[in-house]
Parts: C-alpha cells; sequence; structure tokens
C-alpha cells in the first residue's frame, strides 16, 4: 500500500501543479486581453454564416449579429437547400438590412456540409473586404463582437482571431454538466500559444492570410473548418489569438446521447486535424485511468483486509477532488469577468459543477479514449468517415 499511497500522492501533486500553472497563464491572459482597447479604424469586413435548421432564439442571433458597431461589414448567409427551415427567415431579414445576401451552396458530397456552404459563401464576398469572419448562427454576439474580433489582426504575428464556447448546464443534466466541465477545461489551451487553436463558430483571419495559407485546398475534402484553418496558419509560422470578449454562453443542455456524440466528433476531428492538441488530451486522459486504477486498488484493499495503510492511500487520492474544486471556483470567477453583460447565463448551480468532477473522473477517460478507435464521426444528421485531413468520406 505504500507504493500506491506514494503514486496516488504524486498523482494529485502533479495535478495541482499542472492546473495551477495552467490557471496563472490563463489568468494573466484574460487579464490583459479585457484591458486591451480596440482601434477605431478597422478594415472592410465580410461575415460568413453557414446555416442549417433554425437553432435556439436564431433570429434573435441573427438580428444582433447585424447590428453589430462595425464600420463597414457584410454578412453572407449560406445554406444547402432552398428546403432547410432557416432560408426563408434569412430572405426576411436580408431584405430589412443593406449589405447581406442568402446563397444556396448545394448538398456536399465530398467535404462536410459547413465547409461546403462556407467555400460557396467565399465566392460571393465583396472584392475590396480585407477580412473574412466565420460565425454561427446560434452565436450571441455582444454589439461589439466584430470589432473586438477583428481588432487584434492588424499586429503583424497574429494569423486568425478566436472566441470560444461556453456551455451553461442545468443542475440536474448529469451529462450535460460534464460536458461543460469537459469544454472550459479546453478553454484553457486558449492563452498557450503552443495549444491555442480556432473555433469555427467565431473566427477572423485577413483575407491575404487566408489565401497564403492556402486554407481553400485544405478544406476541398475536409470534415472540419476551424482546425484544419488552425494549421493553416500556424505553418506560416503566425499565432492564433483568443479574443476573450467573444467568448460565447450557450445553453448546455442535451441528452447522454447527443453529448456523447458531440465529444467523440470534437475529439475525433482534433485527431485527423490538430494531432498535438488530441495527444496532450490522451495523456491527461491515461494519467486519470491510472489514478482511477490506484484508487481501485486501495478500495479493494481496505475492503477485503480492512487495512489500515489503505485508508491513507484513499484519502491522497481523493485530494485530486479539493484540489480541482478550488480551481473550479477561481475559473468561475475569472469566466464571470468575461461574461459580465450576460451575467443571468450564469445562475447554473456551483453545487452541481462540484458534484460532477467524480463522476468526471469516472467518465471522462474513457470518452476520451474512444477516440482512439474510431475516425467515423455524427455532425447534424450526416455520418463522416475522416480518411485523413485531405479526404473525407460522406457515409449519408
Amino acid at each position: 500500500m505504500l507504493v500506491v499511497t506514494l503514486l496516488l500522492v504524486v498523482v494529485t501533486a502533479a495535478v495541482a501543479v499542472v492546473q495551477s500553472v495552467a490557471f496563472r497563464r490563463l489568468y494573466d491572459y484574460v487579464d490583459k486581453e479585457l484591458n486591451r482597447s480596440t482601434q477605431n479604424s478597422l478594415p472592410k469586413a465580410s461575415v460568413i454564416l453557414p446555416c442549417k435548421g433554425l437553432d435556439p432564439a436564431f433570429r434573435e442571433n441573427v438580428e444582433k449579429l447585424l447590428r453589430q458597431d462595425y464600420p463597414d461589414f457584410e454578412v453572407i448567409f449560406a445554406v444547402a437547400q432552398e428546403s432547410d427551415p432557416a432560408y426563408s427567415h434569412l430572405i426576411e431579414l436580408s431584405a430589412d438590412f443593406e449589405k447581406t445576401r442568402v446563397v444556396v451552396a448545394g448538398i456536399a458530397a465530398q467535404r462536410a456540409q459547413k465547409i461546403n456552404n462556407q467555400l460557396h459563401a467565399l465566392t460571393f464576398i465583396r472584392q475590396d473586404s480585407e477580412v473574412i469572419v466565420f460565425v454561427d448562427s446560434d452565436v450571441i454576439a455582444r454589439e461589439d463582437f466584430l470589432r473586438r474580433l477583428v481588432a487584434p489582426l492588424s499586429e503583424p504575428q497574429v494569423g486568425v482571431t478566436t472566441g470560444y464556447r461556453f456551455y451553461i448546464a442545468s443542475p440536474h443534466n448529469w451529462a450535460s454538466i460534464l460536458r461543460s466541465l469537459w469544454n472550459r477545461m479546453s478553454a484553457w489551451e486558449m492563452a498557450n500559444p503552443k495549444y491555442a487553436f480556432a473555433w469555427g463558430g467565431a473566427m477572423a483571419i485577413k483575407r491575404e492570410i487566408f489565401e497564403r495559407a492556402e486554407v481553400l485546398a485544405a478544406w476541398d475534402r475536409a470534415a472540419d473548418d476551424d482546425l484544419s484553418l488552425t494549421t493553416c496558419v500556424k505553418k506560416l509560422g503566425l499565432t492564433v489569438r483568443f479574443v476573450p470578449q467573444c467568448l460565447v454562453a450557450s445553453d448546455g443542455d442535451a441528452s447522454v446521447s447527443e453529448i456523447v456524440e458531440w465529444t467523440n466528433r470534437q475529439l475525433i476531428l482534433t485527431k485527423v486535424y490538430y494531432p498535438e492538441l488530441w495527444q496532450r488530451a490522451i495523456m491527461r486522459a491515461f494519467v486519470m485511468l491510472a489514478w482511477l486504477a490506484l484508487i481501485v486498488v486501495a478500495l479493494s484493499n481496505l475492503a477485503s483486509s480492512g487495512d489500515k495503510s489503505a485508508v491513507w492511500a484513499v484519502l491522497a487520492g481523493f485530494t485530486i477532488i479539493p484540489v480541482e474544486v478550488f480551481f473550479l471556483l477561481k475559473a468561475r470567477r475569472l469566466w464571470q469577468r468575461v461574461l459580465t453583460d450576460r451575467s443571468s447565463y450564469l445562475s447554473e448551480s456551483l453545487l452541481s459543477s462540484c458534484l460532477a468532477i467524480p463522476l468526471a473522473h469516472l467518465v471522462l477517460p474513457f470518452w476520451t479514449l474512444y477516440s482512439v478507435v474510431t475516425n467515423r464521426i455524427q455532425w447534424r444528421g450526416v455520418t463522416y468517415e475522416l480518411r485523413s485531413p485531405t479526404e473525407t468520406l460522406v457515409i449519408g
């Protein structure tokens, strides 16, 4: 039991150190970004919004995007077919706003439908636009969203800017709470220049860099837009800049099957298009599995023999829980600063989030490791087989 106890102490200490370093980096980064002012002179921008179906508050979200406090921008909506439920709404909205257009991309045969819509929309952007912005229809945009997202592109080393999603789950929806915790830990990577990545729900890039990075070629037979764009930009030696003000609070409630499908999709897309980040997730999963195995050994020994030393091993292992609760509380206060104008979204139960941490240790490692054995994903009713970053099979 002494060896088990020591190993559990080592794992707990390592987790505490890693999270402390990561949180300090995140806190310093967000604090600096929140104090950054935006410039008055901003380039002309083309905003591309691919749509499929009607997300909650669809019209409200689109209207907020169209009313952005930005000097000169156009919005191009793209759907696969005119029969899409979003099409008629977009036609109505476009009639009330200048510099908007609705285009029909057709059904994709060799790439993800979202990318097919984006590629078609790109053929319609105006000649004098210097910046391309990609957003999703469920993004709840604050009035300076575009201004904040585009401004850092003026820095020569910034290749792409990005927001990120912040899921809010109901207190008793445990699968959704687990996804929320998992997603927020991923957000910590945004402050790390080595692992930061663009998020397709809100990303902006200079047109010149988009062309120089050969994103069109990368998207031709791809299933993923943001991670493939990330790797293209980083190959140029440029960076991904996370903009905390473009953090998007979203309804995080879903069924268990939907959560499993979503998690599986995120991990497999990362595996194919950003393997360095996926390997980091796999390493964390193995560490947590090792912790879980040691806890099982200690509990089994305690139950079978009543060995008092096993009690110390269990206590040593479970000290990881208060460590993670501590960082959950610190991160929660930080995100409240970022989402201060949307505080109503922070009505989730803190108690439920804390109680979900032990459950996360039991479930998330297995969710993560499932991505090792398959490259097949489900996305908005369509099944894709990801053969490689440049080959996607649309199964149907």
